[in-house]
């Protein structure tokens, strides 16, 4: 059996919907009734290396993304996928193509990220404090479809749709998803039953990797990984 790199430790325990204390253990091979989702967010692009929000624009990878893309590959090499899956937008999916290295990838359109309306390309780094203080305070409102856009109850709405479909063709194994920024925060909020103000406070950044662990009979788990270089996290 493959065991996970020593790196690996418990970032978060999810149980009942509540964020638990977590013990450093660490992970070793699933159960034959357990599904493991290896959850990745895609590789850096232009527009978040300048604080410029995406939405549903097709941007591509930049070089520090595709650098993130090989590391992505490194972290899982050796590791048996059932299936990996990417959004519809060329910078989920060139990310899991690096992993994939040849293998099938699955689009789905329904983990694209959330389209942000009259705010797709807004820069949030100083440039333009008005819009950018508009777009902050109606972010946070589920029903606000952003002018155009879409609200994040329309965008968790989809998600789940995803996620019912991955679920139906793998009720146990480990595949991996590539999504992002926003999708990934609304997958965890639907696998652990995170209410809207737990998932507030995820942020995951484009070279970082979880696991979410979902088992039949017990609650499920969260892992995050721990490279070498940020176990001050620990």
């Amino acid at each position: 059996m493959h065991k996970l790199n020593a790196t690996w430790m418990v970032g978060v325990c999810v149980g009942l919907g509540l964020l638990a204390g977590c013990q450093r253990v660490q992970v070793t091979s699933p159960s034959s009734r357990s599904l493991r989702i290896y959850l990745a967010r895609h590789g850096q692009t232009d527009w978040n290396a300048a604080q410029r929000l995406q939405g549903a624009q097709d941007v591509p990878i930049n070089e520090n993304g595709e650098l993130q893309a090989r590391q992505l590959a490194a972290a899982l090499r050796g590791f048996r996928l059932d299936a990996i899956y990417s959004s519809a937008l060329q910078r989920s999916r060139k990310t899991a193509e690096v992993v994939a290295a040849g293998r099938p990838v699955v689009s789905v359109p329904e983990l694209n990220e959330q389209a942000l309306g009259r705010f797709e390309g807004v820069y949030l780094d100083g440039r333009d404090p008005a819009t950018a203080s508009e777009y902050h305070r109606r972010e946070v409102d589920p029903d606000d479809s952003l002018d155009g856009g879409e609200s994040i109850h329309q965008h968790l709405a989809r998600v789940k749709q995803a996620l019912e479909q991955i679920r139906h063709r793998h009720p146990s194994g480990q595949i991996l998803i590539v999504g992002h920024g926003g999708t990934n925060v609304l997958i965890l909020q639907a696998l652990l039953d995170l209410t809207p103000a737990q998932a507030g406070e995820i942020h995951q950044a484009n070279e970082e990797l979880y696991l979410i662990e979902l088992f039949p009979d017990r609650p499920p788990l969260l892992w995050k990984q721990i490279p070498p270089g940020l176990l001050n996290q620990l």
